[in-house]
């Protein structure tokens, strides 16, 4: 899950950046306090789902793309990792 975040966070960058919003811009955006923005951004910190699907939707992130960074069991069943 590590893995996801970190790519997820460093992706929210990329695209908060070539938007041309500030993190406070971003924060506002997608109703979160702005301190909480760098944590994202650099991975380090869990995110609910709900956030996540705000940030990809605000940002136009694709999440198809970040699947591989997720865990799954051989059935392609998604595990605890999901859940931490």
């Amino acid at each position: 899950m590590m893995e996801f975040l970190k790519k997820f966070g460093s992706l929210v960058r990329t695209k908060r950046k070539a938007l041309h919003y500030s993190q406070e811009d971003l924060a506002e955006k997608v109703d979160i306090s702005w301190r909480h923005v760098p944590n994202i951004e650099a991975g380090k910190c869990d995110l609910r789902l709900s956030l996540v699907l705000r940030l990809a939707d605000c940002l136009d992130i694709d999440l198809n793309g970040l699947k591989k960074y997720i865990k799954c069991d051989e059935n392609g069943n998604y595990g605890k990792d999901l859940l931490k």
